[in-house]
């Protein structure tokens, strides 16, 4: 039986969940307004639309605002109360690999 090779960048799953628990764990010392400052945009970075071409930043403005008004009438529908899912999420069992 041949011995698999683990890929030069993976990571052990024990080292994985301690760096999940690490950085949960900075999250929990920090104030919830310091970590929201962490991850807001700052100010003084280029926007990203402003290097396009004229098309493209109308193409961009046109689907971006297609985008929110799909959300509008998705958010202003009204479902009754009781209604089936249309999407229930149900976790497979993994599969057995055989060697």
């Amino acid at each position: 039986m041949k011995a698999r090779s683990k890929p030069v960048d993976a990571m052990s799953r024990r080292k994985f969940v301690a760096m999940v628990a690490a950085g949960s764990a900075a999250l929990m010392a920090k104030p919830a307004e310091a970590a929201a400052a962490a991850i807001a945009p700052r100010k003084g970075r280029a926007v990203v639309t402003e290097a396009m071409s004229p098309a493209d930043r109308k193409e961009y403005l046109r689907q971006k605002q297609s985008t929110l008004d799909t959300l509008k009438a998705i958010r202003k529908h009204a479902v009754p109360e009781g209604t089936e899912l249309a999407l229930v999420f149900h976790p497979l069992r993994p599969r057995r690999r055989e060697g």
